[in-house]
């Protein structure tokens, strides 16, 4: 039976309003996911958020991973995770060393950007082949990563692993890098790519470091971290906050405490924060002057703060923030930054300061 003008009219209209009201619960979705952000991961992970409508949009799925090259006209290219196998097609010189970044934080604030300082250190080390791997590119990708896609990155991860050295790249010429979450994906994806090249060849295949900036202290489900010292030859890890988002205990053959804030409970935020988020972020931004800038961000091995504190260091022992550490580097470093660039002190750095006269620098 025909329907009615008045009936489709009916209909058509209910379809309007029920499109609105999927709208309406997608913008509370996100002002959901956004206010409990900031809570930390665990607030986070429990998000009241409506996964069948969010389901909906477009941009939550793993295959939805994105990776970025470039070509040898230094052009900035992005692929589909699906083109995985592409990347030899792109500037991968075996006789560079490789960085591959994998990205797992989301920020909107512009000084904080993740994807500008990435973009802007693919562009500046052309002396090493820089891959990004980007899993949050807004605060839903990462909230379904996190919650649900997480071991799929880290598979991702160890296939574009196999990729590189199937195509003449040395697993010690390789550094995988990440901060927050992306640091769990990272070291998951070097975990799962040595037990592949095993299974495949019985003999031991180990990436030669993983640079865990700041890792996520809570993933959704599970208690496993992934970040161990013994996932790649070297583990460095640059803490930044340990209350919230990032971890507290030392996780790597080196550990990093940038003015022991992570390490000594008492400390709780970087210089110039005022927010979990912005002291979870310093980390990723000294790293990332120290690469694109070319700054030294060097640290000095303590046995803890308090020792630091008193200036009963190793001052023989000293490693810089970066992808390059000496061999024998091993154990807790601590060094003194300030709230805004450049953030080096340089050796002045390894002089202990209060709260109080670093942010009247």
């Amino acid at each position: 039976m025909r329907l009615s003008w008045r009936v489709l009219l009916n209909l058509s209209l209910l379809a309007l309003c029920q499109a609105a009201s999927v709208e309406e619960i997608q913008l509370k979705n996100i002002d959901i996911l956004t206010d409990s952000f900031h809570k930390g991961w665990k607030e986070f992970c429990d998000a009241p958020v409506d996964e069948g409508v969010m389901s909906l949009y477009n941009g939550i799925n793993p295959s939805d991973t994105s990776i970025h090259l470039l070509t040898i006209n230094n052009q900035s290219v992005e692929l589909p995770i699906r083109a995985l196998s592409e990347i030899r097609d792109f500037d991968i010189n075996p006789q560079r060393k490789t960085l591959l970044y994998v990205n797992g934080f989301y920020t909107a604030d512009s000084y904080f950007s993740v994807q500008a300082h990435l973009h802007m250190m693919q562009a500046r080390r052309r002396d090493l082949n820089v891959i990004v791997v980007n899993f949050a590119k807004d605060i839903q990708q990462l909230y379904y990563a996190l919650r649900h896609h997480l071991t799929l990155h880290g598979y991702f991860i160890a296939k574009i692993l196999s990729v590189l050295v199937e195509n003449g790249v040395d697993p010690e010429d390789i550094t995988l890098a990440g901060h927050s979450v992306g640091a769990n994906a990272a070291a998951l994806g070097a975990s799962l790519y040595t037990a592949e090249y095993w299974h495949s060849h019985r003999k031991i295949s180990l990436i030669d470091q993983l640079i865990a900036i700041d890792p996520a202290s809570h993933i959704c489900d599970t208690s496993d971290l992934f970040v161990r010292n013994n996932v790649t030859s070297r583990v460095v890890v640059i803490h930044g906050e340990g209350n919230i988002f990032g971890v507290r205990e030392p996780l790597g053959t080196i550990d990093i405490y940038p003015n022991g804030v992570g390490f000594y409970p008492k400390r709780k935020l970087q210089p110039g924060c005022e927010s979990w988020t912005c002291s979870h972020m310093y980390p990723f931004l000294l790293f990332m002057e120290a690469l694109v800038e070319g700054v030294s961000i060097p640290s000095v091995r303590c046995e803890n703060w308090m020792q630091f504190k008193d200036g009963l260091c190793n001052y023989q022992d000293i490693v810089a923030i970066g992808i390059t550490y000496p061999a024998a580097a091993k154990g807790l470093y601590f060094c003194v930054t300030q709230p805004h660039p450049p953030f080096t002190l340089h050796e002045n750095g390894f002089e202990y300061r209060s709260r109080n006269s670093i942010f009247r620098q």
